[in-house]
């Protein structure tokens, strides 16, 4: 179920004072699926998202078994359009991660992962395209700082996954499309903690820039 943001502040807002600044960098209204246990706007173009214990988004390739339970901040993108940020997480278990994620229904969605995808505290880019179920795709690209720059893309009717160590040079990871009515999309913010006992991320340098 999809909530708009002013009721999630409201619920919320008890982890920021009134001077903080508003997020400003996506287009709203904003809208969440699950909320994070507490989150904060620390600047116009940065937020911190805190998930829970056991918070996952994943259809099981071998037994469809479900898991939405992440905690993700959503707004409506025009046209073809980037959305970029720089994700930075100190991971305390095994698969915590802050993504970049696009949302179509249930059953089609994406999402470009920061992950401890081996548990050892090494973060690498993890990607995930649902159709009816999950197909992950790991890559070899890390950031020994524990930081950085993911970018979601679309260009006509498809979608693209970018990785950058400065966020000015990218590399381009995956291309794909998704199923369902595209009318629908919807782009933003994810964290989880599969198997652990909750995260924090902090999602900085923000953009999203749109064109027809």
């Amino acid at each position: 179920m999809l909530i708009r943001s002013a009721v999630l502040f409201a619920a919320l807002v008890s982890s920021a004072s009134a001077a903080d600044p508003a997020l400003t960098a996506l287009p709203g209204p904003l809208e969440t699926r699950n909320p994070p246990v507490v989150w904060q706007a620390t600047a116009p173009d940065a937020i911190t998202m805190t998930a829970g214990p056991k918070t996952n988004w994943f259809v099981s390739p071998w037994d469809s078994a479900a898991e939405d339970t992440a905690p993700t901040l959503l707004f409506r993108p025009k046209g073809n359009f980037d959305l970029k940020a720089k994700i930075t997480l100190q991971p305390k278990a095994r698969w915590d991660s802050g993504a970049l994620a696009l949302y179509i229904d249930k059953d089609n969605w994406a999402k470009i992962c920061f992950e401890n995808s081996l548990g050892d505290g090494r973060l690498s880019v993890v990607m995930v395209v649902n159709r009816g179920a999950s197909d992950d795709s790991y890559t070899a690209m890390s950031a020994p700082d524990n930081a950085i720059f993911l970018k979601a893309s679309r260009q006509g009717p498809a979608f693209v996954f970018f990785a950058s160590h400065n966020g000015k040079d990218w590399t381009m990871l995956r291309d794909f499309t998704l199923n369902g009515d595209v009318s629908q999309l919807r782009a933003g913010l994810l964290t989880q903690s599969p198997r652990g006992d909750g995260i924090t991320v902090r999602f900085s340098d923000i953009s999203y820039t749109s064109a027809p």
